[in-house]
């Protein structure tokens, strides 16, 4: 039926989200939790300036550069994986 909607999981936004950024954000935690487990937020400087005042904003800015990063990365995958087309299957009708 031309004008009915698409499932959830086959809009590229959503999947997108889905296989890019959800994994990012996951190994960013993880990241994150090792990196400032072994390292002081306060004794990392950048060009002789302090990264920040405080413990929590370093590790918010370090959380999200590692989830820009594992977002790059991921998205390189997601790219080179499924290519910057559309999906395979979006121009098949499914059978019932």
């Amino acid at each position: 039926m031309p004008g009915a909607p698409r499932p959830p999981g086959r809009h590229r936004v959503g999947r997108f989200m889905m296989q890019v950024l959800w994994p990012a954000f996951l190994m960013a935690v993880v990241a994150e939790g090792i990196f400032f487990s072994l390292i002081d937020p306060r004794e990392l400087g950048i060009v002789g300036a302090r990264l920040a005042d405080s413990r929590e904003a370093a590790y918010t800015l370090g959380f999200f550069v590692f989830w820009l990063l594992f977002a790059c990365a991921s998205g390189i995958t997601y790219v080179l994986s499924h290519g910057i087309g559309d999906p395979p299957d979006a121009g098949r009708d499914e059978e019932s």
